[in-house]
């Protein structure tokens, strides 16, 4: 499970306070698929990235699986991102001089998956998302269905526990959005993971087993 306790986080821009998160209270059960939903500036990145360890709370506590994130250390909270944690924003933000298998490869190498292990997983992931013909091409000869194809299989590569994904379909038409999160949720599924994703497209919210929408940095609504 993963447990929030009223979060709060304000920002400092050129036009005073932005108080981006208001006590925010609520637990995400493990294994399940949570949208977060809101307009933009509602919050729902600012609240994926505390979630993710990338963005620190001004006050309250997140605790990932018995984990107060927040109270690792540097390199503490690093380890626990890399090996329990997967990524996918909204470009994909693949590596440019690495291949797609290569990309798909990196957090298996970070977490020392090498070898024959590392070949037959990337293996896997390419025949799972349809692009077992493009493991040497780079990403800028893939489409933009594609990049986000191979970003959520390197997020799920190491089989982590929570996949924070980030407006994953705003760049993609409506089809090729909807098989992006079919795609995440399946190989999310098989692997018990856990899968939180914040968008504007509600017509993701059907798949989600909880929705939780966002307005002015507070929960509006809550369905489950």
């Amino acid at each position: 499970m993963i447990q929030l306790a009223s979060v709060s986080k304000t920002f400092q821009s050129g036009r005073g306070k932005v108080r981006a998160l208001i006590d925010i209270s609520f637990p995400i059960e493990a294994g399940t698929f949570t949208a977060l939903i809101g307009k933009s500036g509602s919050g729902k990145s600012t609240l994926l990235n505390c979630i993710g360890g990338l963005e620190p709370p001004d006050t309250g506590n997140i605790a990932c699986f018995g984990t107060p994130i927040y109270s690792l250390g540097p390199r503490e909270l690093s380890l626990f991102q890399r090996r329990y944690m997967g990524f996918v924003f909204q470009r994909g933000n693949l590596l440019s001089y690495l291949t797609v298998a290569e990309n798909i490869g990196f957090p298996l190498t970070l977490n020392r998956v090498l070898g024959r292990s590392q070949a037959k997983r990337i293996d896997e992931l390419l025949d799972r998302i349809g692009l077992a013909s493009a493991a040497t091409a780079l990403p800028h000869e893939l489409s933009s269905g594609e990049t986000q194809r191979v970003a959520i299989a390197r997020a799920i590569a190491h089989s982590p526990s929570i996949l924070l994904a980030d407006e994953p379909t705003a760049n993609l038409d409506t089809v090729t959005g909807q098989q992006a999160v079919e795609l995440m949720r399946d190989l999310g599924k098989d692997h018990g993971c856990t899968i939180i994703m914040a968008t504007h497209d509600i017509e993701i919210t059907g798949s989600a087993d909880a929705v939780i929408c966002l307005k002015d940095g507070r929960i509006h609504e809550e369905e489950r």
